[in-house]
């Protein structure tokens, strides 16, 4: 049996590794190769008399290094001496990973990617896979979500509070909680393991190159501060530690996005926009603004340790982060398509040959009615999490551990816009557009396109506030609210063996409840004096925003808050598809698992260990929500299935000696799907000519996707911060969620016409469902390496690298003739690459590092906050850091500085329309700039 569900209702190519194509990381990858190579035959001589009589010692040099090579020292060190496939990062100092967030650390890991949320790393994809089939545990406990699904946004989680990282590639039995593409693991730090007082205080200052682009926000400088202590106490049988994060961060961007591209369509009016060649394409719309916000975040963490002897161990986790941003928005959007209704015209097009369409790339619009923008933004997340761990050694072989874990978090949001634009009130109160002219120039690159208006969109004596595009309302406010909950209950034993080929083995069982549960509210903001158009007053104005990066000067600005209360009548206004965002879903999971240690030697010269293991997973899922046939006519639905899993798994690691090793893992996986996507809201209802039940919606009988993988890797160690690896990985998915319209049991569901009697409760359902599935396989080479090995002369210098290519079959569409989806998995980038060079010695380090991701298909924020899936071009990101810190024994030792900038080139994020013209040409849409971040800070060590 692999698995079992029972429903219920109460309502390719061959496989190949393509090298990056930049000059850098290929030298480096040869570079290594060789070095490699060179080394590997030294090595053989430098054994010790020990090793040279005992070829089965294997252990890497114990050096005791600090600073970077320490870091990379202790993770190469966790990569050695796991039974299972995983990478690891390891803090130099407690609250010293490198990178401004954990997210930006894990996306240097081979074969994992970040995509950019705000121009910053928020969520990772591991082996091409999105953020959804991977799961985040803290010290081993599965994590809420401050988003919509499953996904963790890691910016929740402060670096300087973050000890360790390590990164399940293959998964063994005793993981819970665990991912489709694995499994990432935050760890704090142990006190009584750490041995040592240490109190550590960092505080650093923050800029934007950007500086501030809107008035009225808070200032353009940033900070951020931490603070640690640990310390043991009663003969090293308490431990604790403390830790403290706090961060001011302004972010700003400059923001151009054209709305979307058409004009060669059967269906595309011939004569819709007079001027425009017959069958070309053309720019439709667009939108451009300046974005500041800023982000405010404090953590806490809490770490206590007891161990009265050596048969007892308990240990408290406590973790609480508290997120609030600000995000003011202004700018400017029009449409230029033919069904504005105001007789959009062109002449003078600029027309280029891509494949087989022409392309409109600018020209001399009329007609053009722009909006003037000005929104305000505020999210506030609170976070909790606390864990307890008790361990009992009943004997010299017997083990037992109990583990109670509770997780939480509150998620609230204000999403306001409003509109302003030229407009003309007659002495009548008749309301009349004040059409322009619009000459403008869109190249296909990717890149800031440029616009110049007829008309000022600064001047408050003409600008009012007012429906320019007659939306039917004069601003939105949408205020989501979120709460997210796991419980869970652990228990284990484990039994020793002295003797024989298996080291040990444990039993254990892991009950968890997680109830998410969102709801959401739309109001109108309406002028006052039934809608009439109104200036703003003089107190309300502040700074105009510069566009200039796309060519327009500035556009009017104001106060949004002060606005919305002086100007405006807010009322509840919820439409169908409102309704529909509420929900919840409830998933209570029983887990029950085994797994069998393997120590034994093969021969003279092999040592094999690894586990074999088996998960038995009993899930029982439910979810409820609102069919809405109509905004009037509401009815409750409550919907649900369970099933179970059996997944063994299978991890070996083979040690040849002299630090070469062999590792294999064979496991089957599952992740379990988007919540989103099982939550029961619905649109449904019976027609009144067929009688039948029809709909759209969710699926709370969605079932997860389900894998099986193996995983191969060779790696070499030498010394103790270098290393090389080669893994291979194949996942054949079993299915793959995607969307489609089936047969679908209505029962429960609230019939909103009772005079039309459906003929069965079968119908037709749009839904996402288990369907086909399809293969993932790549390659992935690692390396890092201490150059001083090679000459004394490179002391100091060393290098980390990664490289992987990742190809799949699997078609997201949902019909095998949808060309544009096939082979453009959600998340999966073919190419992926980091480098990082450093320079360490005398107080003194250095380090600049490279992440390159190639193009994929990612999750962004789209209309009305709605998720959906766009194209995002390759993404390159640069970082440098220099630091020093005084020696031991100087009048300032304890104490270091610290210069860091992040996106030292400016990195865009850039993504195109997922449709494509005829012979393969791609149309460009939205082009973000974010500045470069430079930061400045402090850090000082009391031992």
């Amino acid at each position: 049996m692999t698995h079992q569900a029972h429903a219920r209702g109460a309502a390719g190519s061959q496989l190949r590794f393509v090298p990056r194509k930049q000059l850098l990381a290929s030298a480096c990858a040869l570079a290594l190769v060789s070095t490699f190579a060179v080394h590997a035959q030294d090595a053989q001589q430098e054994k010790t008399p020990e090793q040279q009589q005992n070829p089965d010692i294997s252990t890497l040099d114990k050096v005791q290094v600090t600073g970077i090579r320490g870091s990379i020292a202790t993770s190469i060190d966790t990569k050695n001496e796991s039974n299972s496939i995983v990478e690891a990062i390891s803090a130099e100092d407690i609250g010293k990973l490198p990178d401004v967030s954990i997210a930006e650390s894990i996306a240097r890991l081979p074969g994992l990617a970040a995509q950019r949320v705000n121009g910053r790393a928020q969520v990772i994809a591991i082996r091409g896979l999105a953020p959804d089939f991977a799961a985040t545990l803290l010290n081993g406990r599965e994590q809420v979500t401050t988003g919509d699904n499953r996904g963790v946004e890691f910016d929740q989680y402060p670096s300087e509070l973050i000890n360790a990282v390590t990164v399940y590639k293959t998964p063994d039995a005793k993981l819970i909680g665990q991912g489709l593409s694995g499994t990432v693991d935050l760890q704090t730090i142990r006190p009584l393991e750490y041995g040592q007082r240490r109190i550590v205080v960092n505080a650093r200052g923050e800029k934007n190159s950007f500086g501030r682009l809107n008035s009225g926000v808070s200032n353009s400088l940033g900070n951020r501060f931490s603070a640690s202590y640990i310390d043991q106490f009663a003969n090293n049988t308490i431990g604790i530690a403390l830790g403290y994060a706090h961060l001011d961060s302004p972010f700003q961007e400059k923001h151009y996005k054209a709305w979307w591209w058409g004009g060669s369509a059967d269906w595309f009016p011939a004569d819709g926009i007079p001027g425009k060649p017959a069958g070309a394409e053309m720019l439709m719309g667009a939108e451009a603004w300046a974005r500041s916000s800023d982000q405010i975040r404090d953590g806490l963490m809490g770490v206590f340790e007891f161990k009265p002897n050596e048969n007892f161990h308990s240990i408290l986790d406590l973790y609480y982060s508290k997120f609030d941003q600000k995000e003011t928005m202004r700018g400017i959007m029009w449409s230029q398509d033919p069904w504005t209704g105001n007789g959009v015209t062109i002449s003078n097009p600029s027309v280029v040959r891509r494949g087989n369409v022409d392309i409109v790339t600018g020209g001399n619009l009329t007609n053009i009615e722009p909006v003037i923008r000005n929104d305000y933004n505020r999210r506030q997340d609170d976070m909790f999490s606390a864990g307890w761990k008790n361990i009992w050694h009943f004997s010299e072989n017997w083990t037992a551990q109990a583990d109670l874990s509770y997780s939480t978090t509150e998620r609230e949001q204000s999403i306001a816009e409003t509109y302003a634009g030229l407009q003309t009130v007659g002495t009548d109160g008749t309301v009349s557009p004040v059409l322009d002219t619009l000459s403008y120039s869109s190249p296909l690159s990717s890149e800031f396109a440029r616009f110049s208006f007829g008309r000022s969109y600064a001047d408050p004596s003409t600008v009012v506030l007012s429906d320019p595009s007659n939306w039917g309302r004069d601003g939105r406010i949408e205020t989501p609210h979120l709460e997210d909950t796991i419980k869970a209950a652990r228990f284990e034993l484990r039994r020793d063996f002295q003797a024989g080929p298996f080291s040990g083995l444990e039993l254990g069982a892991n009950f968890s409840r997680r109830e998410k549960e969102k709801t959401s509210y739309v109001y109108y903001a309406n002028l006052k004096n039934g809608r009439t158009p109104i200036t703003l007053d003089r107190d309300v104005l502040v700074a105009p925003t510069n566009l200039g990066f796309v060519g327009i000067p500035h556009v009017l600005s104001y106060d949004v808050n002060e606005a919305l209360s002086r100007y405006y009548d807010i009322g509840l206004q919820m439409d169908q598809n409102d309704f529909q965002k509420d929900f919840s879903v409830t998933e209570k999971v029983k887990t029950f698992y085994a797994k069998l240690d393997i120590d034994t030697d093969i021969g003279e010269r092999v040592r094999l260990r690894g586990n074999v293991g088996v998960q038995y997973i009993k899930t029982d899922q439910s979810s409820r929500g609102f069919n809405v046939a109509s905004v009037n006519n509401l009815g409750a639905v409550e919907a649900g299935t369970d099933y179970d899993d059996l997944l063994p798994s299978l991890n070996l690691v083979a040690d040849f000696g002299d630090g070469w090793f062999l590792r294999f893992g064979a496991a089957k996986t599952l992740a379990r799907g988007r919540i989103d996507d099982m939550r029961a809201a619905s649109n449904a209802s019976v027609s009144p000519t067929t009688r039948q039940w029809s709909g759209s919606g969710g699926n709370p009988y969605l079932e997860p996707w389900r894998a099986k993988a193996a995983d191969l890797s060779l790696e070499k160690y030498f010394g103790p911060a270098s290393y090389v690896a080669l893994a291979l990985f194949y996942k054949n998915l079993d299915n793959y969620i995607r969307s489609n319209t089936v047969e679908y049991d209505f029962t429960g569901y609230t019939n909103p016409d009772p005079t039309i009697v459906p003929v069965s409760n079968i119908g037709q359902f749009s839904t996402p469902v288990n369907a086909e599935g399809g293969y993932l396989r790549g390659a992935e080479l690692s390396t890092a390496l201490d150059f001083g090995m090679f000459a004394p002369a490179l002391d100091g210098f060393g290098a980390q690298f990664s490289a992987s290519y990742t190809e799949s079959n699997i078609n997201p569409g949902n019909t095998t003739s949808n060309v544009a989806a096939l082979n453009r998995l959600p998340g999966l980038s073919r190419d992926v690459a980091n480098l990082t060079l450093y320079y360490e010695k005398n107080g003194f380090s250095a380090r600049v590092s490279e992440r390159y991701r190639s193009e994929f298909r990612g999750e962004i924020y789209n209309l009305f906050f709605s998720r959906a899936y766009t194209t995002i071009l390759a993404d390159r990101q640069t970082d440098l850091q220099l630091s020093y810190e005084f020696p031991d024994g100087s009048n300032m030792a304890g104490m270091s500085f610290l210069f860091q900038v992040n996106n030292l080139t400016n990195s865009p994020y850039r993504t195109v329309q997922d449709s494509e013209f005829g012979g393969g040409a791609s149309q460009p849409l939205e082009y973000n700039e974010y500045g470069r971040q430079f930061m400045f800070g402090v850090s000082y060590k009391f031992n």
